[in-house]
């Protein structure tokens, strides 16, 4: 779902120590995350919430005045602050602060996020917590801001081997993430993520509903369902990492041309290490991967080397894949002005894996024998 600390792939998956966004899957699995309690003591947060919301104004008109409120308190204020785009959140950044605010009450994501983020290593880049808390009903994080620009932002300037060591930078920062003790982390980490059904059941559900909206063929819908069954059958044996979970260029801070930093935790998840694989792989194999991307396919081709028996093995990978554009076709269809790029990303993906033969990531999972 993005970032702060920088300006707005998961298409966006977020942003924040930037200038322009919070969220991506970012924007795209920023639309309709779920709504969390505080998982260390949810009825004490739901409890403060309701009671500091009572005496608050609305909660349309609330981010603004609770940034302007933490970055009062911190010396400065909200005039001399750029706007950051945000979809479950509102970030507001100052030359040295990032401040974002939960756009709606009862959400505890960014206070999950500042306890999961002490347990980062610095590896990981994450920006140093100022603090956090609820004003008004609506969590709030405050971090200092970190030099740099978005990654997304940058991505178009960059010439296809740049882009390939950005991946690289990415992958070797959040492979930090994955070695974080998961029984530490469990505790502030989504029990599981918003974008991937949690049981067979669910994700047949989803594909029937694709069907009857006739963005699935019976034929395709039945493809889809073997390599699900495949994913089910292997994903119990998978090791348990924490993974970012939206881990995407609108999530990466690029400064003097190098990644300093992963952002946006709020989607982190303890699972397969094939979560944050199959965002590295889509980069380089999906259906819009760009042109000249051989030396973004040799960083892809490294990277799996090296990591896809951890991450269970093709069969998860697949099944991740195949659930997440599962997810993002739904999404879209929701959506009263669908991103027509995303559906038709999505349709592409789901028809070529359908196929049972790797779809759009069989060239690279051949080449791995």
């Amino acid at each position: 779902m993005a970032a702060a600390n920088t300006k707005n792939t998961k298409n966006t998956k977020n942003t924040e120590n930037t200038k322009n966004t919070e969220n991506t899957k970012s924007t795209e699995h920023a639309k309709n995350p779920e709504n969390t309690q505080d998982p260390e003591n949810p009825e004490l947060t739901e409890d403060l919430m309701e009671a500091d919301a009572a005496s608050g104004p609305s909660a349309a008109d609330v981010p603004r005045p609770v940034a302007e409120e933490v970055l009062r308190r911190h010396g400065t204020g909200i005039a001399d602050a750029e706007r950051g785009r945000g979809w479950t959140n509102a970030t507001w950044l100052t030359d040295d602060l990032a401040v974002r605010v939960a756009t709606a009450p009862g959400r505890t994501d960014l206070l999950r996020e500042e306890r999961l983020a002490r347990l980062l290593p610095a590896e990981a880049g994450y920006p140093e917590i100022v603090g956090s808390g609820v004003l008004h009903g609506h969590a709030w994080a405050l971090t200092r801001r970190v030099p740099g620009e978005n990654l997304e932002e940058v991505w178009p300037t960059l010439d296809p081997a740049a882009q390939a060591r950005a991946l690289e930078q990415m992958w070797r920062r959040v492979r930090h993430v994955h070695r974080v003790d998961t029984a530490a982390a469990a505790p502030h980490a989504r029990a599981r993520s918003p974008f991937f059904p949690e049981d067979p059941a669910a994700a047949t559900a989803s594909l029937d509903r694709l069907v009857r909206a006739r963005q699935l063929t019976g034929e395709r819908a039945r493809g889809l369902g073997r390599v699900l069954d495949r994913f089910w059958s292997a994903l119990p044996r998978a090791p348990r990492a924490l993974n970012h979970g939206d881990f995407c260029a609108p999530n990466a801070l690029w400064h003097d041309g190098e990644v300093v930093a992963l952002l946006d935790f709020e989607f982190a998840v303890v699972a397969p290490v094939a979560v944050d694989l199959n965002e590295a792989v889509k980069t380089a194999y999906g259906p819009d991967a760009p042109d000249g991307r051989a030396p973004l396919r040799d960083a892809v081709r490294r990277i799996a080397a090296g990591t896809l028996d951890e991450a269970g093995g093709p069969d998860v990978l697949l099944g991740y894949a195949v659930l997440l554009e599962m997810w993002v076709l739904e999404n879209e269809l929701a959506e009263e002005e669908p991103d027509e790029d995303d559906r038709a990303h999505a349709t592409a993906l789901l028809a070529a894996f359908a196929e049972g033969d790797g779809g759009y990531y069989g060239p690279l999972l051949d080449g791995l024998g």
